[in-house]
């Protein structure tokens, strides 16, 4: 995973910036600590400043105020760099997923997706280089740690990058709603597996869904129509996990 981009992101709070300091996937470029503030009284901080040796500068409140426009800082605001990786990773367990978005465009959604596939152990997200959203500080605090905890990656062409994870032994399954296919609890999520979902506008492409190996669908009711893609995140990737320790 050498070839990247690199994006410079803020995040503020005590959860973002602690899981930011104890990455090994972010740069810290500089921390900006408020005197006086609960960020100057956490021991926590204060040992990852010293034992890492980073780069941090204590301020009062006038001057740190001028830094950040939130009263939910707590005192503390982490510069730092995020890597959105170009190389997709070849596999190496048994048991490897990686999340494919389909042109998801809505920060918020990223960011959430980030903090679930984190949470339910996926090993990477994956999203196109057009029209979609990357790495920023609005994905960085929506996702609560999670953008340091599970690589980005960053492709041209899903259909290219679904040949790529074919090669290297990956089941790839699409997720769509409204159509005629699997149920998403029927699915094997075992093994070496890649899943995709649509952008909030046009779901899944056709030529994808063609070049996927599985189809699955999220059946709706009470006349709703879909979920929103990080729902539909979420209820797949918690149900891979159900079936991996059952």
């Amino acid at each position: 995973m050498n070839n990247s981009t690199k994006h410079k992101i803020s995040i503020y709070g005590f959860n973002g910036s602690i899981d930011a300091m104890q990455s090994n996937i972010i740069k810290i470029d500089k921390i900006y600590i408020e005197k006086d503030s609960p960020a100057a009284n956490q021991k926590t901080i204060s040992e990852l400043i010293t034992k890492n040796k980073l780069n941090y500068e204590l301020m009062n409140s006038t001057d740190f105020s001028k830094k950040i426009d939130s009263n939910r800082s707590q005192g503390v605001l982490v510069e730092c760099t995020v890597e959105v990786f170009n190389d997709l990773p070849k596999g190496k367990k048994n048991d490897e997923c990686y999340v494919i978005l389909d042109q998801v465009q809505d920060p918020h959604n990223l960011g959430q997706i980030l903090r679930i596939c984190a949470s339910a152990n996926i090993d990477g997200v994956i999203i196109t280089e057009h029209n979609s959203v990357s790495m920023t500080s609005a994905v960085a605090q929506v996702s609560q740690g999670g953008f340091s905890k599970i690589p980005l990656f960053c492709v041209r062409n899903i259909n290219q990058c679904i040949e790529f994870f074919k090669s290297e032994d990956f089941w790839v399954t699409s997720f769509e709603n409204n159509i005629k296919s699997k149920n998403w609890y029927e699915i094997d999520l075992k093994g070496r597996v890649v899943l995709i979902f649509g952008g909030e506008g046009n779901g899944v492409s056709q030529l994808v869904l063609k070049n996927s190996d599985f189809l699955a669908t999220i059946p709706m009711s009470n006349k709703m129509n879909s979920l929103n893609v990080s729902s539909a995140v979420s209820a797949v990737v918690f149900e891979r996990l159900r079936q991996l320790i059952s």
